[in-house]
């Protein structure tokens, strides 16, 4: 399968402010491709790791014009979002989130998990706190829409910090001890979450219908329905909008 197109498409997606960046080895790097949290594919290192309804697919992109399918990892229905840290990936499906190593890239295996009633489910992470907005409606599922914080210090057995109620929630993105939460027509909302278990709106902004969202560096672009947005977001207190691009 030639991937090539996809993986030079996958980087201009995101503009001249975020590159593709690949080590020179086998193993998995700690700098990973930027995407945003509702991605479906990502790059750390050398692979390129596809989320494909119910599994993982990987590819060995070393050589971009010879790429290599490595055998699928099976991970559970209606997989849906992938999102990677370091040397972990952290997979969003409607039954829950599922945290895989990469310490061997070729075959990524699962460390944790923390299921839930169905629903959509995007995630990102840091070393010791994941993030996942849930969107409760019909064609989610039940759960109750929110931002869920969970504890993931112990990796192989994420614990519910906290539950913040937040209405029509899609992607999100975090910045230092922000989590900037995409609401659709009801904008975007910065909650800090420097204490977890008590995580506080700070301010949200209602200037467009927010979709998903990339911190970077001290960037903050913003994926929304009539194109992108991009914010300074030097003090996470205070974006200014710095540029838009419209398509």
């Amino acid at each position: 399968m030639h991937l090539q197109k996809l993986v030079t498409g996958f980087c201009l997606t995101i503009f001249f402010f975020i590159s593709c960046n690949k080590d020179g080895g086998d193993s998995a790097s700690s700098e990973t491709g930027t995407g945003g949290s509702l991605a479906r594919f990502t790059i750390s290192g050398n692979y390129l790791y596809l989320a494909d309804y119910s599994s993982l697919r990987v590819f060995d992109i070393s050589n971009p014009s010879a790429t290599v399918e490595k055998p699928q990892v099976p991970v559970g229905l209606g997989v849906e979002t992938i999102f990677p840290y370091k040397d972990k990936l952290f997979i969003g499906s409607v039954q829950g989130m599922y945290i895989y190593s990469l310490a061997n890239p070729a075959a990524p295996v699962m460390l944790g998990s923390a299921l839930h009633i169905r629903s959509c489910d995007p995630v990102v992470a840091n070393d010791t706190i994941s993030y996942s907005t849930l969107q409760g409606s019909s064609a989610c599922g039940p759960a109750e829409s929110g931002l869920y914080i969970y504890d993931i210090k112990t990796i192989t057995a994420p614990v519910l910090k906290k539950l913040l109620p937040v209405s029509t929630p899609f992607g999100l993105g975090l910045a230092d001890s922000v989590v900037f939460i995409c609401r659709g027509a009801n904008g975007l909302s910065a909650v800090n979450v420097k204490n977890p278990a008590n995580p506080a709106v700070m301010y949200t902004m209602n200037d467009g219908y927010y979709m998903d969202v990339i911190p970077y560096n001290n960037l903050l672009i913003c994926y929304v329905k009539t194109g992108i947005i991009i914010y300074d977001a030097t003090d996470l207190r205070n974006l200014t909008r710095i540029g838009t691009i419209d398509y």
